[in-house]
């Protein structure tokens, strides 16, 4: 083999790498099913509250403590079982994928620390119950900067509508704290920027990609 045909099978070898790189950085997002169970989850423990703090459910306030832990049970389960269902999913190793499994991931704790924190503030008695209704703005503020980070990581522009709508949940929220319709209001947007989101990434989701 001739030193240019070597060459040129060099080139034509870095080309296709350099293709491959590309193709698998702008892979479709593999996170559409988490987002619409955990939307699914929230949207429907939101409306409960709303039913119990408004006075319309034969309960009240006392079942929110389980409710809540439920969907953080059932949310965690679900996540590990549809963690699994990704391994060897084509795409997963690529930039937009990583990066909106550690933004996601991250966000998810954030909120976490936030509702013990608010349980402690409260157990402790630095705050009252009204406390809680802070949590759905902090939760949609996270949102809006996951979906902002992970947009611009994997160049999907979309995200930066989602995490706009986000940011006006959090407004909204604001405008309405301390009366139960917020929940139900928040439980529309949940859906808004998680669910319907979600099943529109799942349907892009191609059967093979680099």
């Amino acid at each position: 083999m001739t030193k240019q045909k070597m060459a040129e099978e060099a080139a034509s070898d870095l080309e296709y790498l350099k293709n491959l790189a590309i193709e698998g950085q702008q892979a479709p997002l593999l996170g559409g099913r988490f987002a619409v169970m955990w939307g699914v989850l929230v949207a429907l423990a939101l409306v409960i509250q709303w039913l119990a703090l408004s006075g319309q459910a034969p309960f009240g306030p006392e079942v929110l403590f389980i409710v809540w832990s439920s969907i953080g049970v059932l949310g965690w389960i679900g996540s590990a079982v549809l963690g699994r269902s990704l391994k060897g999913k084509p795409g997963t190793g690529s930039v937009g994928n990583r990066a909106e499994s550690a933004v996601w991931s991250a966000g998810g704790v954030a909120i976490f620390v936030y509702v013990l924190a608010v349980i402690t503030a409260v157990y402790f008695g630095k705050a009252d119950y009204l406390i809680f209704n802070t949590i759905m703005m902090v939760a949609f503020s996270i949102y809006g900067v996951c979906y902002f980070t992970t947009g611009n990581l994997s160049g999907n522009r979309n995200m930066y509508f989602i995490g706009a709508l986000c940011f006006v949940a959090t407004i909204v929220n604001g405008a309405l704290i301390n009366q139960p319709v917020a929940y139900l209001v928040a439980a529309g947007f949940v859906v808004l920027v998680t669910v319907i989101p979600g099943m529109l990434y799942i349907r892009a989701e191609p059967s093979q990609t680099v």
